[in-house]
């Protein structure tokens, strides 16, 4: 396999693992806030965001591992 072939398969693992983490740390975020009001969506937002920046670092760390 060619070099730029396998950069883009690389790159597109990276680019669905980027969607599952966040789509994945938004569920876990909603079940967990269960938002109901105003202030619930603002804090399902937040903490939804934080999911998914620490899902970010563990990918990143763990594919540190793996270099």
């Amino acid at each position: 396999m060619s070099e730029f072939n396998s950069g883009c398969l690389v790159g597109f693992f990276i680019w669905g693992l980027t969607i599952a983490i966040s789509i994945g740390a938004g569920i876990l975020a909603w079940n967990w806030i269960e938002p109901k009001s105003f202030g619930g969506v603002i804090l399902f937002l937040i903490v939804w965001g934080v999911l998914t920046k620490i899902g970010h670092f563990l990918a990143s760390a763990i594919s540190l591992l793996f270099e």
